[in-house]
């Protein structure tokens, strides 16, 4: 498939519209002796009057035909101002052949693929480069471009270009997703349909800051607003970030949600929601908002985002509307339902959805003209909702298509809203599941309906430990359209509000909830178990990704846990969440995290894991409460927890305890003190033999001796840390060492060695995601050069650390 079109084509018809019309006519001329000679067919315009789309039965035919149009048009005396440049993309792939036209994925990945080229560019695919590799046309070169995000958001392409002779063959970068900053999710499935509703979403952002997407679920708002951002990328060179909202509680838990879609560390000290404002005001971002409906409170933010940040514009879906000044509103409509014609059939995106859906389980299906009608039943009775659509699709394996329709017919419930005039039997889509779990056996309905727990997506593992499923009870949900496999990441998902159907069936089963929450705890306080033996390993990275990766299903299995008073699963907990909070100075967020552990558990227990639980908390909490800004509180809670967990069989919660003491301590400039803390710490763990800890400790009492002047003390507790560190490969705690020692070299005057020591924290910090000592780092690096005189790179360092 060869797509092509004219780079600047409104401008060019805009200033000169006769002038335009001519050379358009050279341009069809060139396009179509090209088709010809290469045994092409052109078969319609696609997009705007200048683009062409070709096809040709080899690959190599319409590589040279693109080679002959470029070459071609170079040779036209154009009688526009400037000369006509067009961009061209070829790619290979099976597409259906209707009423003259061509559909499908491979289709529309072409169309997608031109829209990375500039002018005067041609681009191939992997699949069409295979293909022609060993015969490339003469006067041809191929050069790898490299892997390009489509904005189709599908796995990346690799893209490569064609070099012709005679033609100019550099290019501005591909205009990929990779050229501006976002986080938008890779889709598993076609973005089929709804062309008219992402041109009146850019048409609302263009009229309104705030776009909120209006629909009952199952109505594709998230899929829509992805779509629509990723079209709209190079509209804000700040970045297009989505915003999951559906695993958080309360509104007041939105900025904590948007400062991790962002990537953008947070400042322990100051108000979360005002650094937030503070961040967007100068930014030209885009944000996706998703799922804002369960938040009370949450649209005050978005009108603070609104008048705070004048260049950034939301998305948000929704039930119901934020109710906002300056927000305009897209209420999504079902696909179209209707239509006259087979050829009018084989255009409608709800066919197309349908049959997209139905070949995941049988490829080779295909709709023939005597099912029409029942799939227009079937479309009819769903309103084209596109869940609706989906789930009916799904069983096309075990039922023909009129089939589906009936049994629809015999029980339809499944629209959700809120309008008035609405019929009582269309305010439910309960009848559109419940058709769906029939065609599951009861094992695997205890299956789908135990891993409604998850929050967040979860892994084959979790799943079998959970929920006791198997690889093929899984494959069976994945291909009855229940559960979503994404092949990347090795992660399954269940569609947000099949989620909250299932878990009212699990929460109705008495016995099944309590196993399936006690195993959820169980899995989750076991995998951060895990991380916190891989952090005293000295295997960082591992550690925070482990709980990183799964940061919703952990939060939530470690609430779980508190309601039900599990104290031995709380400490398994604390440990791991302390250390990833710590590392990526979510500080607010882990203060809240653990005072919900001295809520739960109040003191003067006599159970032991009571005391472990409440005590390794009340550590991590004072560490948190220190860096916000009450340094004497969170040094005497860390301490009392400290003296508690001595009398306890918990030594590591201990020296975790008497650590976060420590930072109290410094902000108070106690140095006497933190001497004595931390060598208290290194003989306890020199006697239990902590390896970890015993390696960390020396670089507290380092700090100390080093504001005490004890110049040479300081040394020799550095160079016993870094030594014990090196030999475990930790990057934790060295990140600290190496501070220390950065400080006592700018002490001693030593500049350079203290520039070299600020440069190595800085890569460290940077490698593992540590912002506290990353800005350490920088601001370290920055006092060397205002020292040495340089200001320049003083002030780059300092406003980096800032």
């Amino acid at each position: 498939y060869v797509f092509t079109d004219i780079q600047g084509s409104t401008k060019l018809w805009e200033e000169s519209p006769d002038a335009m019309m001519e050379a358009l006519g050279y341009h069809d001329a060139v396009i179509d002796r090209a088709t010809e000679a290469n045994d092409g067919v052109s078969v319609k315009p696609r997009g705007e009057g200048d683009s062409r789309f070709l096809v040709f039965q080899r690959a190599a035919d319409g590589v040279g035909a693109a080679a002959d149009i470029q070459r071609g048009l170079a040779r036209v005396d154009w009688p526009t101002s400037t000369a006509v440049l067009v961009r061209v993309a070829v790619h290979t792939g099976a597409a259906e052949l209707q009423s003259g036209d061509y559909y499908g994925t491979a289709v529309n990945r072409a169309a997608r693929l031109r829209a990375l080229a500039h002018g005067g560019q041609t681009v191939v695919s992997a699949a069409t480069y295979e293909l022609i590799r060993d015969a490339v046309p003469a006067g041809v070169d191929v050069h790898d471009l490299g892997l390009h995000g489509l904005k189709d958001l599908s796995v990346p392409e690799h893209v490569f270009q064609i070099d012709i002779d005679g033609r100019p063959g550099t290019f501005a970068p591909l205009q990929s997703l990779e050229a501006i900053p976002n986080n938008l999710p890779v889709q598993l499935t076609e973005f089929v349909g709804r062309e008219v509703e992402i041109e009146e979403v850019k048409l609302g952002l263009d009229q309104s800051r705030l776009l909120t997407i209006l629909a009952p679920g199952g109505a594709g708002k998230t899929r829509l607003a992805i779509q629509a951002a990723a079209d709209l990328t190079f509209d804000f060179p700040d970045g297009v970030f989505f915003v999951a909202l559906a695993p958080i509680l309360t509104g007041d838990e939105v900025p904590q949600a948007i400062f991790e879609a962002l990537g953008v560390p947070i400042a322990s000290g100051d108000d979360m929601r005002t650094q937030l404002l503070d961040y967007l005001r100068s930014k030209s971002q885009l944000l996706i908002l998703d799922n804002f409906e369960h938040l009370v409170g949450g649209p005050a933010l978005v009108s603070e985002i609104l008048t705070s940040a004048p260049q950034v514009k939301i998305i948000a879906t929704s039930r119901i509307r934020l109710r906002v000044g300056g927000e305009s509103v897209l209420v999504l409509p079902g696909l179209d339902t209707t239509w006259e014609t087979p050829e009018e059939a084989a255009k409608a995106s709800s066919v197309a959805l349908f049959v997209d859906a139905a070949r995941r389980t049988d490829r080779l299906f295909r709709v023939e003209e005597a099912d029409l009608e029942p799939l227009r039943r079937v479309i009819h009775l769903v309103e084209g909702l596109p869940l609706g659509i989906l789930l009916a699709a799904a069983w096309t394996d075990t039922l023909g298509i009129d089939e589906i329709a009936d049994e629809i017919t015999n029980s339809l419930d499944f629209l959700e809203s809120d309008l008035d005039d609405t019929l009582d039997r269309h305010r439910s889509m309960r009848a559109v599941f419940d058709s769906s779990l029939a065609l599951l056996d009861e094992e695997e309905r205890r299956m789908f309906t135990a891993l409604s727990v998850f929050q967040a997506g979860f892994t084959r593992n979790a799943a079998e430990q959970v929920a006791g499923t198997t690889l093929r009870s899984l494959s069976n949900l994945i291909s009855k359209s229940l559960v979503t496999a994404d092949r990347d990441s090795g992660r399954y998902s269940i569609h947000a509000l099949l989620r909250q159907y299932a878990e009212e069936l699990l929460i109705s089963d008495a016995v099944l909830h309590q196993e399936t929450g006690i195993a959820y705890i169980a899995f989750y306080s076991q995998l951060v178990a895990e991380s916190e033996r891989l952090i005293t390993l000295a295997d960082q990275r591992r550690a925070l990704s482990i709980v990183e990766d799964d940061i919703e299903n952990v939060r939530s299995a470690y609430r779980r846990s508190l309601s039900r008073r599990d104290a031995s699963a709380v400490r398994r907990f604390v440990l791991g969440l302390w250390f990833l909070y710590e590392v990526r100075g979510w500080h607010q967020a882990g203060q809240a995290l653990f005072e919900q552990a001295l809520e739960t558990f109040p003191q003067g227990s006599d159970d032991e894991n009571i005391v472990i639980a409440r005590e390794t908390a009340a550590g991590a909490l004072g560490k948190f409460v220190a860096y916000l800004g009450q340094p004497a509180e969170g040094a005497a809670m860390s301490g009392l927890a400290a003296d508690r967990l001595s009398q306890t069989s918990d030594r590591y919660g201990e020296l975790m305890a008497l650590e976060a003491r420590c930072d109290g301590l410094a902000y108070l400039g106690d140095w006497s003190e933190i001497r004595e803390v931390a060598s208290s710490a290194i003989d306890i763990a020199e006697e239990h033999d902590c390896g970890w800890w015993r390696a960390g400790m020396p670089n507290w009492l380092a700090i100390a001796e080093a504001q005490l002047g004890n110049t040479e003390q300081a040394t020799a507790a550095v160079e016993d840390g870094n030594n014990r560190l090196a030999q475990l490969g930790d990057d934790f705690f060295m990140a600290w060492n190496v501070m220390v020692r950065a400080s006592i070299e700018a002490m001693s005057d030593q500049l350079d060695a203290a520039t070299a020591s600020n440069q190595k924290l800085v890569e460290l910090s940077r490698g593992l995601g540590f912002q506290r000592t990353l800005q350490f780092g920088l601001q370290g690096l920055a006092d060397v050069s205002m020292a040495a005189g340089d200001l320049s790179a003083a002030q780059g360092a300092f406003l980096e650390c800032l």
